[in-house]
């Protein structure tokens, strides 16, 4: 470009649509683009003169050509870009939680809520039972549900043990299951509950219950772990008047091999076998592991004038092993149930007494007539006055005055948790109206609750050698002493039955006869 238009500062630039005083046109360097080209006059075009004036002029104005004003604009357009990459940003993050959010399962707020209510209870075994290794057990448990129960599984430290499916649907809307666990391989505390599913796919599991599995009664004697928990004299027999070996002090590990009949000794594994008494050691597992043994050693003699005999060993007879092995409330809980075992080889036949706490304000102690054979049980029943409505724990001892001679009697006791029996609905038929253009009763619920189920009452009727019948369904839900009126159109005039059926069970659960005018 030519010169005569003068030079203009390197760092200065146009501003766009401006146009320069003292000209009628703006010259190109002024122009918007892509506007016409404007005449050329060499002549009169622009005066150097003039357009130095009008240049210095107009750099003057204050603000245009300011140094400030040019320094200050570089600084805002990073802060401009960086503001519209955090609203971007921005607006990605919420993008991405309403995605999220529709995925999930909608922008109610709140966690969609299981549309069916349950009630899941495992009455057998009960928690904290002994279960011998290598013994197979029933697992009974019953379930109520506001859907159809279409099967039950049973899961023994999270995995699944057992299952079985469910058809059709009860009478009294209970459903009950009998699931077989698996026999154990080797001791320790299993963890185990039952899980029940719908037929729309929901579930719910029982609460879980602790089976300990202990060794065979006629399995190898076992050794186990014992800590001293006070000091305490080792002696070479079981009793005081035998000779002193050592003494232990309190938090001592040892480890037991034996036990005497009544459990009062504890046979350990020092010096060859030696004696203390069991109240001075707190085993860490069941005493039932270890076998009965017989001192081999005898007390120190008292001094005598003669010879003494020669030391002979009292030979172990053959004794039952009795514990309460479950327990539970039946009847409306107007009755305690307890189940009592014998693990051992002989039986037992006589009077047993059984003691209860902790289930009504004063405890409760029967004797009873029992004949328990060999690896048998049987059950003795508890009437309770008033009902228990409410969950207890129970403490329950067999022959807790030690009148009974056992091969072990610290497994005599347990304490387990009791809950109320489920009541089943009790349906019946009144208010029952024949007249009129339809037949009107009400169907009333005089047991316990009735989830929400389809009721169906069906009338039967018999015109001479025809049978005509109607009926009519709602789903309703009942509690005690709730009913629902039904209305019916007549199937025609004679006798017959109305019969009240729930869902698709075949099996009235009420029924009365009609005369129809």
């Amino acid at each position: 470009m030519s010169d005569r238009y003068g030079s203009y500062p390197p760092d200065d630039e146009p501003i766009i649509g401006e146009t320069y005083p003292g000209t009628s046109q703006s010259p190109a360097r002024g122009a918007l683009p892509g506007a016409p080209a404007m005449p050329y006059d060499d002549e009169g075009y622009v005066d150097d003169e003039a357009y130095d004036d009008g240049y210095d002029e107009y750099a003057d104005d204050e603000g245009y050509y300011d140094d400030e004003y040019y320094e200050e604009t570089p600084a805002r357009q990073p802060l401009f870009y960086l503001f519209v990459g955090l609203a971007a940003l921005v607006g990605g993050i919420i993008i991405f939680l309403l995605f999220s959010l529709v995925n999930s399962g909608g922008g109610s707020g709140s966690p969609t809520k299981s549309a069916a209510q349950f009630k899941v209870r495992v009455d057998s075994p009960l928690d904290g039972s002994r279960i011998q290794i290598g013994k197979s057990e029933d697992v009974v448990v019953q379930a109520v549900s506001t859907q159809p129960i279409v099967r039950f599984e049973l899961f023994v430290n999270d995995a699944v043990a057992d299952s079985q499916g469910v058809s059709g649907q009860p009478t009294d809307n209970t459903y009950r299951a009998t699931l077989k666990l698996p026999p154990f391989t080797k001791r320790g505390t299993y963890k185990a509950f039952v899980r029940v599913t719908t037929s729309t796919n929901e579930h719910s599991d029982s609460d879980k219950i602790s089976l300990v599995a202990i060794e065979p009664v006629d399995g190898p004697p076992q050794q186990i772990k014992g800590k001293v928990i006070a000091t305490v004299n080792v002696r070479k027999g079981p009793g005081d008047s035998y000779e002193l070996v050592k003494t232990l002090d309190t938090g001592q590990e040892v480890t037991i091999i034996g036990k005497t009949l009544d459990g009062s000794w504890l046979l350990l594994d020092i010096e060859g076998g030696t004696w203390v008494k069991s109240a001075a050691i707190d085993p860490q597992d069941s005493l039932a592991l270890v076998p009965v043994r017989e001192p081999t050693p005898v007390p120190v003699p008292t001094p005598t004038t003669g010879p003494s005999p020669s030391p002979s060993a009292t030979p172990v007879g053959k004794l039952p092993d009795l514990f309460p092995q479950n327990a539970q409330l039946s009847d409306g809980g107007t009755k305690l149930r307890v189940s009592i075992a014998n693990q051992s080889t002989s039986g037992y036949s006589g009077p047993l007494v059984v003691s209860v706490t902790g289930v009504t304000d004063s405890p409760l102690k029967l004797v009873f007539q029992v004949d328990l054979p060999a690896n048998g049980s049987t059950t003795v029943s508890f009437d309770l006055n008033p009902a228990v409505t409410t969950a207890k724990s129970a403490t329950i001892k067999v022959d807790p005055d030690n009148a009974v001679k056992e091969t072990n009697k610290d497994n005599n006791s347990i304490t387990i948790g009791l809950t109320p029996p489920v009541d089943a609905p009790v349906l019946s038929i009144v208010n029952l109206n024949p007249g009129g253009s339809t037949i009107t009763l009400t169907v009333r619920n005089t047991g316990g609750a009735l989830p929400s189920s389809t009721v169906r009452v069906k009338v039967t009727i018999t015109v001479g050698s025809e049978t005509r019948a109607a009926e009519s369904s709602q789903t309703v839900a009942l509690a005690k002493g709730q009913d629902v009126p039904f209305s019916i159109a007549k199937p025609g005039s004679g006798t017959g039955t109305v019969e009240v059926f729930l869902g698709t069970n075949p099996t009235p659960a009420a029924s009365v006869p009609i005369t129809v005018p």
